[in-house]
């Protein structure tokens, strides 16, 4: 016993340990992240849950040991169960607190923050001891190491987020997609049978494919309490159905699904409300689901994209397996796509499934396979009683089931879903930004002066009538008060010295030369330096229409508030008509999760999700009535480069600058960047556009190419030639890009050829890009083609590549000798 006591009592052994039980909680908290939240498995979380619970005793008991180094062995045991006990109050304790008001990553990264701070506190005890007891036990640097393990781990921690290097590593981003012809990619009769079918049972049959919890009773399980009405079920010319179906309680709630099928992209998209129509407070009301349940999907991939974090990879497609595994996907303070975009694909070797979220707001889904895909979507937090007659919403979900195990087919009729839903809200369209608040190398010609000169320079270039647009960014208003364009929000009054006859008379002076107005404004962030918020932080009855934050230097304007959104409608619709807008160009610049919380707690009583979700109500109802008082009127969605792409705002607007990454002017790769952005937002949206404000090459002008192409006008002065041709060209393919996609390569850092397909099985264009490094011949097989038709491939000078039948270039494509940094455009089209 004693020849043990002194090996436990030497500087190796308490080395030893610390290293081995520093390292054991290190690994755990590296992959706690991701085993939590990316891909849930509860056996997973409880391993690392017990295993980080009992090194901690082990170090705990460790420190006594080292304090009192004479005690008997057993006597170890009471300070392990006390550290593990302490451990564990700490530990779990941080995440019951954080998860009130943190999402589940902030929650894991907290609770692995506590973890690691536990045992670096017993490594330093432990060292404390032992030098006090004996000199010899100089252990600093183990100190330095449990240091370096804590800082690391946070670190690593932080890389398995989505956007990190270690979860990109363990998703796949090259993809191949199978080669189909034109007929295998058309909807079939049991494709609009499996929506109508949907339609009909999954939503007003006997086991609705919604949920929520009243009172902490599932809705589902409790059916028989609820009487069931539909109150709507049609159909029209065109083959769509309409349904309505209403839920009674006893108690006086009502649920209340509003559906709708359309025929020609075989999809039902609905949304759940609730409504206290009850002459007292509501129940509980809590977990509020729009769609919860199983698809008819089985050994199914999930294809998803990432978002928007001002990366040089926004929009990069990932698949992986769903198996058992629970994947969680969520968004980060508030705007719905700067993490995931909240659509996805889940396609199996019989079928597959296409879903999309319309929730401007903190949403959240999970998918898990098996025999069939079980998916839950809804609000991420929702959690409180109903005032009598007060209304919440869920989140707005579409589905589309198809035949067939080809992804593509998928992605295209959600591509083509969305146009649906867009109508003439959205066509191609060729903007210049000619005033901007950052990335113009002249911000001298952002007048009424440069105005005139833009336009004549784009006259002398032969290309005025190819111009739709004329984008005037932020920074036409007054900001004499700030100097700073960010500061002077919200009041917008024109700046008289750039503009001395008004902006109407720049857009009249537009309009007569043949072309429109798009208008920056940014409605929601309210700076406390602006006459807005002074003028209305005075007023009495008015404190409901500005939402504070604790660390928020700006307010956010209430869209909740049924008074505050109508004054916002009245103030922006009278500016839009005042200055001749036709595009209304929205930018949300500001993160308002914390603003929404502020208001659950200092407007709605504690009321978890509600202040979000008026919101986001009011902020839909918002943009409609600009639209419908302005009849034609398009919308940007901005939200600092493409942080609020979702279902409802692609109903109503398009993003116009997809990702501020392309503001870093400094950065080399912009053109790959809009390369990497097309291939990963294209899965998705017929329509979005970015530029390159360092645009000069032709490689760089062919890399924005897409559904509206938009370029600095300073390209008219520093570029004119090659901007004038790559115009002239957008003219001839321009309606190709909202037609079908087809990747044909796949498109990540590593390749050296990507090549994108857009357009019909009649006609189309082909964009390829060959990077730095790319030389020799390079074959490409198309898709979506006519399988006996005969068919003529050419680039856009004229050059003929190939004549062959479809059948031909879908199997053995044709061949084009590559050079590096080097765009092409080649053309095919039915002979």
């Amino acid at each position: 016993m004693k020849n043990f006591r002194d090996v436990c009592s030497s500087a190796y052994f308490l080395i030893a340990a610390q290293v081995i039980l520093s390292v054991a909680v290190a690994a755990g908290a590296i992959f706690y992240t991701y085993a939590n939240v990316v891909v849930f498995r509860l056996w997973k979380v409880v391993l690392i849950d017990l295993a980080f619970v009992l090194c901690s005793g082990a170090m705990f008991a460790l420190v006594y040991f080292e304090k009192h180094p004479d005690c008997k062995a057993w006597h170890l045991a009471f300070p392990f169960v006390i550290g593990a006990g302490i451990f564990s109050a700490l530990f779990f304790g941080a995440q019951a607190i954080a998860s009130s008001f943190a999402n589940p990553t902030a929650v894991c990264l907290i609770a692995v923050s506590v973890a690691l701070a536990f045992i670096l506190a017993c490594v330093v005890a432990q060292d404390a001891f032992a030098v006090k007891r004996d000199r010899k036990f100089l252990l600093l640097l183990t100190v330095l190491f449990a240091i370096g393990v804590y800082v690391g781990t946070i670190v690593l921690s932080c890389l398995t987020l989505p956007h990190g290097l270690l979860f990109k590593s363990l998703s796949k981003d090259k993809h191949e997609f199978c080669v189909a012809s034109a007929e295998e990619y058309q909807l079939t009769d049991a494709d609009r049978t499996a929506g109508k079918r949907w339609l009909s049972e999954s939503l007003a049959g006997e086991t609705p494919a919604f949920d929520f919890r009243l009172e902490g009773k599932r809705f589902t399980e409790t059916l028989s309490a609820w009487n069931a009405a539909t109150v709507t079920s049609s159909e029209d010319a065109a083959g769509d159905l309409t349904l309505i179906r209403t839920y009674t309680h006893s108690s006086g709630v009502e649920a209340r699904v509003e559906a709708k099928y359309y025929d020609q992209t075989a999809t039902v998209e609905w949304t759940v409300y609730v409504t206290n129509r009850g002459l007292e407070r509501s129940a509980i009301l809590s977990d509020l689901h729009a769609l919860d349940a199983t698809l008819p999907v089985c050994a199914s991939t999930l294809y998803f994209s990432g978002g928007s974090n001002e990366a040089n990879d926004d929009f990069a497609l990932y698949s992986r397996k769903l198996g058992k595994t629970e994947y969680v996907f969520d968004t980060v303070n508030g705007r719905s796509s700067k993490l995931y975009l909240p659509f996805f694909n889940l396609c199996g070797k019989e079928g597959g499934a296409t879903l999309g979220i319309g929730w401007s707001g903190q949403w959240r889904a999970t998918f898990s396979g098996g025999k069939n895909a079980k998916v839950c979507v809804g609000q991420s937090y929702l959690e409180g009683y109903l005032d009598p007659g007060e209304t919440v919403r869920s989140p707005l979900v579409s589905l589309c089931l198809y035949e067939g195990g080809n992804a593509l087919k998928g992605f295209n009729n959600f591509r083509a879903d969305i146009k649906r839903g867009l109508g003439d809200r959205a066509t191609e369209s060729s903007m210049l930004m000619f005033a901007g608040a950052e990335g113009q190398d002249d911000t001298s010609r952002a007048t009424a002066a440069g105005t005139k000169a833009y336009i004549e320079a784009l006259a002398s270039a032969g290309i005025l009538d190819s111009l739709d647009y004329a984008w005037y960014d932020a920074g036409w208003y007054d900001t004499k008060g700030t100097g700073d364009w960010r500061s002077s929000v919200g009041d917008w009054t024109v700046d008289v010295a750039k503009y001395p006859d008004g902006f109407g008379a720049v857009s009249n002076y537009l309009n007569a030369n043949g072309v429109q107005t798009l208008l920056w404004y940014e409605p929601e962030r309210v700076p406390t330096t602006s006459n807005l918020y002074k003028t209305i932080s005075e007023t009495a009855g008015c404190e409901s229409w500005l939402l504070y934050a604790d660390n928020g230097v700006d307010c956010l304007w209430n869209m909740g508030d049924p008074d505050a959104l109508n004054y916002m409608i009245d103030r922006i619709a009278s500016s839009l008509v005042e200055n001749g807008v036709s595009y209304y160009r929205q930018d949300f610049n500001i993160d308002p999760k914390e603003y929404w919380e502020y208001a659950d707690r200092s407007i709605y009583n504690l009321r978890k999700g509600f202040a979000e979700n008026k919101y986001v109500t009011g902020e839909y109802a918002f943009l409609d009535a600009l639209a419908e008082r302005i009849p034609g009127l398009r919308i940007d969605n901005c939200a600092s480069g493409g942080r609020r792409i979702d279902l409802e705002m692609c109903r109503r607007s398009v993003p116009l600058w997809r990702s501020d990454y392309q503001c870093k002017t400094e950065k080399t790769d912009l053109s790959e960047a809009a390369q990497y952005q097309t291939y990963g937002l294209g899965m998705w949206l017929p329509y979005s556009c970015i530029a390159n404000p360092n645009a000069s090459s032709e490689y760089d002008f062919r890399s924005i190419l897409g559904g509206c192409v938009m370029c600095y006008a300073d390209v008219l002065f520093n570029a004119e030639e090659t901007y004038a041709k790559f115009i002239r060209e957008y003219q001839e393919v321009k309606t190709y890009f909202a037609q079908s996609y087809y990747p044909l390569t796949a498109c990540t850092p590593r390749e050296d050829v990507v090549a994108m397909q857009f357009g019909s099985e009649h006609s189309g264009v082909i964009v390829v890009y060959a990077r730095e490094g790319a030389k020799g011949k390079t074959t490409l097989r198309l898709n979506g083609l006519l399988t006996n038709a005969n068919y003529s491939v050419r680039t856009v000078e004229g050059e003929a590549l190939s004549s062959s039948t479809g059948g031909n270039l879908m199997k053995s494509g044709f061949s084009l000798n590559a050079k590096e940094k080097t765009a092409y455009i080649i053309l095919y089209s039915e002979e």
